[in-house]
């Protein structure tokens, strides 16, 4: 994704317009097509010298296509390149260690009468090279002594994709770095939309939300970096991995809040918003850790668990009497006596979201809904709030979500059963 100097946008009226290039432009197409060319070019050479072509080519192509930003746009369209491209160290050895070693050596030679000239000179730096060589190894250190800098990695691998794919690739990435500052955001999806894909990049990227039957569909209501009090660039980036997600499927309309140099605005997005594709293929394709498969594999390692066993989520869970929903993310159903419960593992929350998801619990148990929340103790919350919230089917977490404080949840409920707690 793009870095904050990268992003553009106009404000309208209060709405704002993320910058957008056309794929059907002539220009755009070049240039994307040339910044492409470079980079297939420069594989198996130094960062250093594609960087000074890049600079050559801002000067050069930028404004060709913007008089006035051009240059800014050509670096956002190789930022994205970054993304296809993987880096390597030109030398085996540890630069490090070698510069270290010559160092020592030179700091204890004499110092000689400054009539002499500079100490590392002639013969005497050959020496200490020689001597860092027969202990090391390595052939030249002085060539590769400060191979561990940025710009001597060498461009070992990169997948080059088309000027369209980029120039639509460029365009999304507007639109997610302008949701890095939103307050909030909401999706309303359609019946054609495909609701399970959608909701699986929600819980896969951990966001706070609330979902909402509609007569069409959901409304899906997600927090914004924003609203939180910690951890908001984290959130932000994975806020605007969504879009991408949501581009998988048709059938929706997003609404979001966002503060844009210093002001209040609207982003207003649709399904049908032209020059817009989705880089995803699936659900990894966005790059995040998913506590719930650590969880279930150490489900799987669990050996006492008196009968409980592990279930994928059913899905959609309507309570209509609230007119709310939920999405847990398994079911744990009871071999012994047929008792099934949800579990919802939380990634992001804040102190209002958990507050607000417990006494939700608790109606949906009237209900005859019996659901169990995990949420992690870093984030969001007083000790307080996290205490009396345990009480209410809340269970604490750390890193890692561990069958044992499960299993241990669900025996409490059952002690208090048979006990008429």
């Amino acid at each position: 994704m793009l870095r904050g100097e990268h992003v553009m946008a106009r404000l309208m009226r209060g709405r704002l317009v993320p910058h957008r290039l056309s794929p059907d432009d002539e220009r755009a197409r070049e240039v994307a097509e040339a910044l492409v060319t470079l980079y297939a070019r420069h594989v198996g050479k130094p960062r250093a010298r594609l960087e000074a072509e890049l600079s050559l080519f801002e000067e050069e192509l930028g404004p060709r296509l913007d008089a006035r930003r051009g240059f800014k746009i050509l670096r956002a369209l190789a930022k994205l390149l970054e993304e296809k491209a993987t880096w390597a160290s030109p030398t085996e050895a540890d630069p490090y260690t070698l510069r270290t070693r010559l160092f020592e050596l030179a700091a204890a030679l004499p110092e000689p009468p400054s009539e002499k000239g500079t100490l590392l000179e002639g013969s005497t730096r050959e020496d200490l090279l020689s001597q860092v060589s027969r202990e090391t190894r390595v052939e030249g250190p002085a060539a590769v002594m400060y191979a561990d800098r940025q710009g001597a990695q060498l461009l070992a691998e990169f997948e080059p994709p088309s000027p369209e794919a980029l120039i639509m690739r460029y365009n999304v990435a507007q639109i997610q770095g302008v949701l890095y500052s939103a307050q909030d955001l909401t999706v309303d999806l359609g019946e054609e939309a495909d609701a399970r894909l959608v909701f699986h990049y929600v819980k896969l990227l951990g966001l706070i939300y609330n979902l909402e039957p509609t007569a069409r569909g959901y409304r899906l209501r997600l927090d914004g970096p924003l609203s939180l009090f910690g951890s908001t660039r984290k959130y932000g980036l994975r806020l605007a991995k969504l879009i991408p997600g949501l581009l998988l499927t048709g059938s929706w309309q997003l609404h979001a809040s966002v503060s844009w140099k210093g002001r209040e605005a609207i982003l207003e997005l649709d399904s049908e918003a032209p020059g817009l594709a989705s880089h995803y293929k699936g659900p990894a394709d966005a790059g995040e850790g998913d506590v719930r498969e650590a969880f279930a594999r150490a489900w799987d390692r669990a050996k006492d668990k008196d009968g409980w066993e592990l279930e994928p989520g059913a899905g959609i869970l309507p309570i209509p009497q609230l007119r709310t929903a939920l999405v847990p993310d398994f079911a744990l159903r009871n071999a012994k006596t047929g008792e099934k419960v949800h579990l919802e593992i939380l990634g992001f929350w804040s102190e209002r979201h958990l507050v607000e998801r417990v006494a939700l619990l608790r109606e949906a148990a009237r209900r005859g809904y019996r659901v169990l929340i995990a949420a992690p103790e870093s984030l969001g919350a007083s000790p307080e709030t996290l205490s009396t919230a345990t009480r209410g089917d809340v269970i604490p977490f750390k890193s890692r979500l561990d069958a044992k404080s499960v299993l241990a949840a669900l025996q409490a409920r059952d002690t208090a059963d048979t006990t008429g707690g």
